[in-house]
């Protein structure tokens, strides 16, 4: 199998980010009604944040967007036939490296994976917000 690059995304990824971005919200919130997402939801959602992709053999199979003021990991998407393979860990491990590191991250109550993911790397929840479908846990790293 050929290695896994994480990188900065260039502007040329664009494009491809925002269908995998739409394609691994409605697997992940698979809670919410499909038209709750769309493909234009991804510009609004990074601007102003440091992207990181994962790509293998020239495709994209994940991102991780971090607002770098607060080491705040606001996205970590995996496309959802590549999920268990690494690429989440990878993006994250290379998060870790950005400046000022990344050191906190919100998930919704709802995303079990992801909560166990977060658990499986050290993320521990520090305080919790919102409601229902919206309620949320702070997560933050311990340990290295």
């Amino acid at each position: 199998m050929p290695a896994l690059i994480i990188r900065p995304a260039s502007a040329a990824d664009r494009s491809a980010l925002a269908p995998l971005y739409l394609a691994s919200r409605r697997h992940a919130f698979h809670w919410l009604p499909a038209d709750a997402c769309a493909l234009t939801d991804f510009e609004a959602a990074t601007a102003g944040e440091e992207i990181l992709v994962a790509e293998r053999d020239g495709e994209l199979l994940g991102f991780a967007s971090v607002w770098l003021p607060d080491s705040f990991l606001h996205h970590l998407f995996v496309a959802p036939g590549h999920l268990r393979q690494g690429v989440g860990r990878a993006l994250l491990d290379a998060c870790a490296t950005l400046p000022g590191g990344c050191t906190t991250l919100k998930c919704l109550v709802l995303n079990t994976g992801a909560l166990r993911f977060y658990a499986a790397q050290g993320w521990r929840a520090e305080a919790e917000g919102g409601a229902g479908d919206d309620a949320w846990l702070l997560l933050r790293k311990h340990g290295g």
